[in-house]
């Protein structure tokens, strides 16, 4: 695993929808790196972990790992 790759949008859009509260926002994170540390699940989801502090921008974080969020494969470009 541990695949280092770069949010380039979130669920398919580069910005949020209109109304999307602010710790919701997830499209904060557009640009930002991470590492895949759970394969894909059922979803069609990824889990990783990003480098910059999720919660430091004021993003809902509830997953198993610290830092990580469930992110679709398409909104993922590989960085290495």
């Amino acid at each position: 695993m541990n695949n280092k790759v770069r949010l380039k949008s979130f669920n398919g859009k580069l910005s949020p929808p209109r109304g999307t509260s602010d710790e919701e926002n997830y499209w904060k994170l557009i640009g930002q790196s991470g590492e895949i540390v759970e394969p894909k699940n059922e979803r069609g989801r990824v889990l990783v972990k990003f480098d910059e502090t999720v919660k430091s921008l004021g993003l809902a974080c509830h997953n198993p790992v610290e830092n990580s969020l469930y992110i679709l494969e398409s909104d993922l470009e590989t960085t290495e």
